[in-house]
């Protein structure tokens, strides 16, 4: 099937599709390999590359040679591709997944793509760049019927059980505040401008553009800080948030927030800020309130009941692990004690230190009832594959957490608190800001199935 045929005849695949095998019931060995093809070689790429090694990596896609080089190097017979669209025209019939590791903004047409093809789907976080694409992402993920994942592999650890288990039992109370930070930016924004250099021969930068708009190319933008700016990425919040707030978007069961309100400094109108603080409030009167905290800006400590002044100073965590005040974390704040956990759910205590050593002395923790995952987020995804079931950070469930993300970024730049109808996706409060929910790009280009 040729792109073009491809292209007009996707909207019938939509309502009716030859499923693979896995999908009605014949799953393949659970000693079977997958046929994987990864898209973004380079960069976080490697890293998928190295979580496939016991599947078959058919097929590389990069825009950029020089970024992907280390990955060819390592695998010299695997056959490359800069445009997707003539790699699935390629592979057609002969995939089984594909793995996404590319900027925020190519995220969407890319996977979208491969679910119109009845291909499982791994994407890197946050799993789009606008609410409009989560929502159509979603239900095309349905549609599809595959396995989907989404690449916040804090969701694997068994952290994030614990916190589900233990606020649920009352560990630490009714929890009335969770306080989210993140040191990042790591890179540049804020009012920084963009300047006009030549493309290096071994980049595509059309291609690297995609459905962004069509403007100068920046060496100091591609191949890393493009996170900090809105055509292509999402900051802060898009880098950090799917990892760090899954603690209270997973653990709480809080549903999609209903005020969002943004206090930014350093902003500029094509960057975001250099820090934010945002605070999200979600239906239900015992609902805690949700903060999240970005760049030099860092939780009180005097205002925690339970941790020590001097916590960031205190290197008592397990394996040599040391916190740092200008990492990430969470803390969630109950009527009892405190919930601490680091940036992907990995550590867990509950603090004053000496409740918590009392409960474990006593085996008064509550029992482990949630499953558990074992072998991180590329083994789940594979595993979910040929076992047939959904994956714990899918589709259906990631859109949502990313779509709660993503309303921080639109307060930011509706100005202020925004009052949010989830079911009707829509802002009651600020018709103006309504246009930030929706996706800006221009789809038209053929870089999305139509």
């Amino acid at each position: 099937m040729n792109r073009r045929t491809f292209v007009k005849g996707s909207a019938a695949i939509s309502s009716f599709m030859i499923l693979p095998n896995w999908v009605i019931g014949k799953s393949p060995s659970p000693n079977g390999k997958l046929n994987i093809a990864q898209i973004g070689a380079g960069g976080r790429g490697q890293a998928h590359v190295t979580g496939y090694q016991n599947e078959n990596l058919i097929a590389f896609c990069d825009v950029d040679d020089a970024r992907a080089a280390p990955t060819y190097d390592q695998h010299p017979n695997v056959p490359r591709f800069k445009d997707y669209r003539k790699m699935f025209d390629k592979i057609a019939g002969k995939v089984d997944a594909v793995s996404i590791a590319i900027p925020d903004h190519m995220h969407y047409p890319v996977a979208r793509w491969a679910l119109e093809q009845g291909i499982n789907v791994y994407c890197e976080k946050p799993l789009v760049r606008t609410i409009w694409e989560a929502r159509e992402l979603k239900k095309a993920a349905a549609r599809a019927g595959v396995i989907t994942q989404m690449g916040n592999q804090g969701h694997t650890h068994e952290g994030l059980r614990y916190i589900k288990e233990w606020t649920q039992a009352g560990v630490i109370g009714d929890v009335v505040e969770v306080i989210h930070w993140t040191n990042r930016p790591i890179w540049p924004q804020g009012a920084i401008k963009r300047r006009n250099v030549p493309v290096p021969a071994t980049l595509d930068y059309d291609l690297w553009l995609g459905v962004a708009p069509k403007k100068s190319f920046d060496d100091k933008i591609v191949p890393f800080a493009w996170r900090g700016w809105k055509d292509y990425g999402c900051g802060a919040v898009g880098d950090m948030a799917c990892h760090i707030m899954d603690s209270s978007f997973s653990g709480l069961d809080l549903g999609l927030p209903i005020e969002i309100d943004a206090n930014v400094s350093g902003s500029h109108d094509e960057t975001f800020p250099m820090a934010s603080t945002i605070e999200f409030k979600f239906k239900g009167l015992k609902a805690p309130k949700v903060i999240w905290m970005d760049g030099d800006r860092i939780p009180d400590l005097n205002k925690i009941e339970g941790v020590e002044p001097d916590f960031f100073a205190n290197e008592t965590l397990e394996n040599g692990r040391k916190r740092q005040k200008n990492s990430s974390g969470t803390f969630i704040i109950g009527a009892k004690g405190t919930i601490w956990t680091d940036t992907y759910s990995s550590s867990v205590r509950v603090y004053p230190d000496n409740y918590f050593r009392e409960l474990r002395s006593n085996r008064a923790l509550p029992p482990k009832t949630l499953p558990r995952v074992k072998g991180g987020p590329f083994k789940e995804f594979t595993d979910s594959i040929k076992a047939g079931k959904k994956s714990g950070s899918d589709f259906s469930y990631a859109a949502d957490f990313t779509e709660t993300a993503l309303l921080g970024l639109v307060a930011m730049q509706a100005g202020g608190k925004i009052k949010y109808n989830a079911k009707r996706m829509h802002i009651t409060n600020n018709r103006d800001a309504n246009k930030y929910l929706e996706s800006q790009y221009d789809y038209k280009k053929g870089f999305v199935p139509s």
